[in-house]
Parts: structure tokens; C-alpha cells; sequence
């Protein structure tokens, strides 16, 4: 009777190791469909995301899990959201060091270069990268995934030379990969492959030399395979080509070139670059005194621009917060070593003023000398041009949502370093924080936000507590620094 209860518990155990293996296989066959679906419609495929990330738990496939978690971030990467970008890499960084995966850890160090090199920490990001691709050589260097990730390491740093003004070193870096090219075999996959690069190149070039971007488009678009649907490459070359048209004032075959570029985006659902697009077509519309056509891109770039500064601002939060922490993370671990240090060198200093006192019958008096302040970077205290303070007044007045996007224009460096001081600020407080840099009184403020008096006040006294700022000190001295 034993053996036959062993026997049926075997069998059950057989029988639902075989349903568990079978529901993995499906899982995997999703998340396959998926990655597809993302190639021509990202929205879409990230509305399947959640339920997929869940089913992966639940059945505790790692790898189905990482591969999930780093389409997240693709999503939010091609999604220009960088806010939700370094949280998702987060996420991804953390599962893939529990699951002692090298490739998806590398991976999240690309998508925080990105998100710290966007927001202007270009050493940080690089730092991030070389992290990434220490990583990726100790793995097997003749390992495709392990070619490609090395291959984004390549592009990242070229999208970082791109954020710092530095063109021509971002298209050694795609050239660089355009070389490593001859390592694929296949010649379909390294057509595919060099057609991912040359519309990078091309993009680049749109920075150098418009005639020859529209070579290296043209280039992309030759070595793009047959019957494949446009994706945001196709995105970047049809972008390339109106910029050229628009070059040569070929009017309407750069309308129509930009136009392409729009339509991919809506299929796609790809926001990255499209207001270099909306600001070409405004300038066209203009010069052709389409008045219409050219208020509704400008509309267009002034909703694009917010986004961009909203996700941008959050993002800059979580920057902030993260090196906070890996701050403290090396003081916890050398506390010891630092006590230890300090009572030696305390010992030896007592051993010597003793001698020193009792040699020369004198007293010893130690002086105490204080720490120098560092602020994180100087600020200009330069007065506002006139010009430029009727122009923002003007955005108050008629309440335009631009203001602040105007405002860090002039000073770019305002929001990090007031975060910097406090990283739990709120976007409504930096907004307040602006206004008080252009030293407009109480009754103004209240006068452009529409608020009582009293509530200005009171804003004023919370963000005293917030900043710790001294009952003595005006705060518009204060406010000043930044």
C-alpha cells in the first residue's frame, strides 16, 4: 500500500513538473510575441509587460523576468521618460545581480548611463559604462548577446559625446562599432546590424555635415531588409533626408520626409528626436507663411519640451538620491578602519605634544581649523538682462506653462543645485524657487500665480524649514546663490 502511495505521488510529482515546464514553454513563447510586437508598436507591447513580469514570479523563470524588466527600460528609453527610465534600470540592476546575470547587470549600467549622461553627469556616466563593459569581458567573447551588449556599450558612449557637444568623438565611437562588424558571420544579420549603425551615423553627421548625413542615410535605408515595416531607425533616416531637403530648400519633399518621420512615430510610438522634427517643420511652415501649420509645431515643441523637463526634473530627484546613497556606502564600510585610524593618530599626536611641552616648560594650545564650504558648482549672480526678465514676465502674464522651460534657459544649473541642498523638493517648489530668483516681491508673486498674499507667505516661511534658512538671512540672498 506504501509503494502504491509513492507511486501516486511520484506520478502526480512527474505530472506537474511536465505542466510546469509546458507553462514556462508558453511563457517564453509570450515573451517572444512580445519582443516582435515591440519592434513595430512599443505602447502596445508594453500594456502585456505587467501581466508577463507577474506570470514570470509566479513560475520563477529568471531569465523570461530580466529579458521583461529590460524591455521596461527600452520602453522608457525610446520613450524619452527618463524619470521611470532609472528606476526601471534600478529594478533591472537588482534582479539581475541576484540572479548572478552579467549581461542584463551590464545592461542596467548602459540605461543609467544614459539617464545620469542626459542629465548632464557625463563622468558618471562614463563611469557606469565602463562598468558595463568590465562586465562584459569576463564573459564569453564569442557569445552573440555578449557581441551586442559590448556593441550598446559603444553607442551609449557615443550618445554621451552627443550630450556633451562632442560630434565628431560620438561618431568615432559608431564607427568603432561599424568595424566590429566583420565579426558576424551571417550576412543578413550584419546587414541588419549596419543598418542600425549607419542611421546612428547619420544622425551624428546631422550635427557635422548635412550632405554627408544624407549619404549615410541613404546608406541605412540600401542595407534595410525587404518587406521589413519601419522602426525608429527608418525614424532617424527619414528625419536625416528633410534635414538635407530642408538644406537645399526643397521645401516639400522635407515636409514630406518629416512627415514619414511622424507617421513612424505614431505607428512605432517612439519619442526620441521628434522635436528636432517639430522645430524643422515650424521653421518651414514659417518661412512658407503657413501660419497655421507653424503655431500648431510650436505648440507641438512647447508640450514636448515640458514633457521633456517634467520626466527630466524627476529623474535629476532620483540621480541625486541614488549618489546620496552610494555615498554612504563606503563610510559604512571603512567606519572601523577610520576609528581605528583616528585613535592611532590621536595617540601619536598626545605622545608628541607631551614631548614638545615638556622640551620647552611651554603650554601647547592646538588650533581648530574649519572645514572650507564647497558649494556644488558657482553660480552667477549676474543681474537678469532686461530683455530676457520682460520675456518671462510675459509667460507669467499669460500663464504659460513654458515659463520654467524659458527660466532654466537662463539658469540651466538652478534646479540641480537647489536639489542638491534638499533632493525631496517638489516640481511646485522649484517653480516657486524661480520666481524668487528673479526677485519678484510678495505681492507679485501673488499677482502673476493668482494666489493670496498669505499663501506666498506661507510658502515662503515652509521653504525657510525646508532649507534650514537663518531668521537673519533674506531669503532672496539666500535664493541668490543658486
Amino acid at each position: 500500500m506504501k509503494h502504491l502511495a509513492r507511486a501516486i505521488l511520484l506520478f502526480i510529482f512527474i505530472i506537474g513538473e511536465s505542466v510546469n515546464a509546458q507553462t514556462k514553454k508558453d511563457l517564453k513563447n509570450k515573451v517572444i510575441s512580445n519582443s516582435k510586437l515591440f519592434k513595430t508598436n512599443i505602447d502596445n507591447a508594453y500594456i502585456e509587460l505587467h501581466s508577463l513580469l507577474k506570470e514570470s514570479r509566479q513560475l520563477k523563470d529568471s531569465l523570461s523576468e530580466l529579458k521583461i524588466l529590460d524591455r521596461k527600460c527600452r520602453y522608457f528609453y525610446r520613450k524619452n521618460m527618463l524619470d521611470s527610465l532609472i528606476i526601471s534600470s534600478e529594478k533591472l540592476q537588482k534582479r539581475s545581480s541576484e540572479y548572478n546575470n552579467a549581461y542584463y547587470e551590464a545592461m542596467s549600467d548602459i540605461y543609467m548611463a544614459e539617464t545620469y549622461s542626459m542629465n548632464e553627469f557625463h563622468d558618471k556616466a562614463i563611469s557606469y559604462l565602463s562598468s558595463a563593459y568590465d562586465l562584459l569581458q569576463k564573459e564569453n567573447p564569442k557569445s552573440e548577446k555578449i557581441f551586442y551588449a559590448k556593441a550598446n556599450v559603444l553607442s551609449s558612449f557615443a550618445n554621451i559625446y552627443l550630450d556633451k557637444n562632442e560630434p565628431r568623438n560620438a561618431a568615432k565611437k559608431v564607427f568603432e562599432e561599424i568595424q566590429s562588424g566583420s565579426e558576424i558571420n551571417d550576412t543578413e544579420e550584419r546587414q541588419r546590424f549596419q543598418y542600425l549603425n549607419y542611421s546612428n551615423l547619420s544622425n551624428i553627421y546631422s550635427q557635422l555635415d548635412v550632405d554627408s548625413a544624407y549619404d549615410y542615410a541613404m546608406t541605412s535605408i540600401r542595407l534595410k531588409a525587404k518587406n521589413f515595416p519601419d522602426d525608429q531607425t527608418m525614424m532617424i533616416n527619414y528625419s536625416v533626408i528633410g534635414l538635407y531637403f530642408k538644406k537645399k530648400k526643397n521645401y516639400q519633399a522635407a515636409i514630406s520626409n518629416f512627415h514619414k518621420a511622424l507617421y513612424v512615430n505614431k505607428i512605432n510610438g517612439t519619442n526620441l528626436n521628434m522635436n528636432a522634427v517639430y522645430m524643422s517643420l515650424h521653421e518651414i511652415y514659417h518661412n512658407l507663411n503657413i501660419k497655421e501649420s507653424a503655431i500648431f509645431y510650436q505648440n507641438k515643441i512647447k508640450e514636448y519640451d515640458l514633457q521633456a523637463l517634467s520626466s527630466k526634473y524627476n529623474s535629476l530627484k532620483e540621480v541625486i538620491k541614488r549618489d546620496k546613497k552610494e555615498e554612504k556606502k563606503p563610510l559604512k564600510k571603512y567606519l572601523v578602519w577610520i576609528f581605528i585610524g583616528s585613535v592611532v593618530i590621536g595617540c601619536i599626536t598626545i605622545y608628541f605634544v607631551k614631548r614638545k611641552a615638556k622640551s620647552t616648560n611651554e603650554v601647547f594650545n592646538s588650533e581648530t581649523v574649519s572645514p572650507i564650504p564647497v558649494l556644488s558648482e558657482s553660480v552667477s549672480t549676474e543681474p537678469i538682462l532686461p530683455e530676457t526678465y520682460h520675456h518671462l514676465i510675459d509667460l507669467l502674464e499669460k500663464k504659460d506653462p513654458a515659463f520654467m522651460f524659458a527660466f532654466e534657459k537662463v539658469y540651466p544649473k538652478f534646479r540641480e543645485n537647489l536639489l542638491a541642498k534638499n533632493a525631496e523638493l517638489q516640481l511646485s517648489e522649484i517653480e516657486f524657487c524661480a520666481l524668487l530668483k528673479i526677485q519678484l516681491t510678495t505681492k507679485e508673486i501673488a499677482k502673476y500665480t493668482f494666489i493670496e498674499i498669505r499663501t506666498v507667505q506661507n510658502k515662503k516661511y515652509k521653504l525657510r524649514k525646508k532649507f534650514e534658512i537663518p531668521t537673519n538671512l533674506d531669503i532672496y540672498t539666500w535664493i541668490n546663490q543658486f
